[in-house]
């Protein structure tokens, strides 16, 4: 069967299970785990919003459309959204979380560096008005910032750099504006989680948070907060 008309019918398949793991599917249409996951990420290249449910139950889900498009309060400055799965390639700090506050001061060299190296990344998304895009976990013991640009595919990594691929996710979407200092940004931080506990949303600190910049040095900086999810009791476990 040609690989275009396997990823249709993997796409018909998920539509119609609505709620499956990898190795189910894997075993129904005869193929490695690995080859699809493989077909599950080019379905969420193409748009079919996946989600990847969390716990030891684990699987995917597709999100219906009121989970796709729930309209926040304007006043709130809030959106609420579904980011297809990317790629991600940049510079990292990855420290202790004791540490965080030296990343303040390392942050800024890194964006530099790396503006100064942008042509070194092979495959990116945007070759004109490129967004910076930051990915952040701040879980357990560890502060992990990686700076970088999106990507359409993993190419040869630059020396000194690292890839991140991130799956399809909803996210609570807030424009900060003004310092980008540790107060600052915690103040917008703490805000977003009470708008969000007001709406029955929880912060998925498993997950990586983003932050978007149309231009460096920009002080106007659009933060994505990853969401929870209870998982579905119907997905099997993997």
């Amino acid at each position: 069967m040609p690989k275009t008309e396997r990823i249709l019918k993997v796409m018909q398949r998920v539509y119609e299970k609505q709620t499956f793991t990898v190795s189910q599917m894997a075993e129904e249409f005869g193929v490695s785990c690995r080859t699809m996951l493989r077909y599950l990420h080019e379905l969420s290249e193409l748009g079919v919003p996946l989600y990847a449910n969390e716990g030891r139950h684990g699987g995917y889900s597709i999100l219906n459309a009121r989970q796709r498009s729930l309209p926040e309060p304007a006043e709130t400055g809030l959106q609420r959204l579904v980011k297809p799965g990317f790629h991600l390639v940049g510079m990292e700090i990855k420290v202790p979380f004791t540490a965080y506050y030296i990343t303040q001061a390392l942050k800024p060299k890194l964006w530099t560096e790396l503006s100064s190296r942008i042509q070194e990344i092979r495959y990116p998304r945007s070759t004109r008005g490129q967004d910076w895009i930051a990915a952040v976990l701040s879980r357990g013991p560890v502060y992990h910032y990686i700076a970088g640009i999106e990507v359409t595919a993993i190419g040869t990594i630059p020396p000194g750099m690292t890839s991140l691929t991130l799956p399809t996710r909803e996210y609570i979407v807030y424009v900060h504006e003004g310092g980008t200092g540790r107060e600052d940004t915690d103040q917008s931080f703490i805000y977003v989680m009470q708008q969000m506990k007001q709406r029955g949303l929880h912060y998925n600190p498993e997950m990586y948070g983003l932050e978007r910049r149309s231009r460096l040095g920009d002080d106007r900086v659009q933060i994505y907060i990853p969401v929870a999810h209870s998982v579905n009791p119907g997905a099997l476990h993997e």
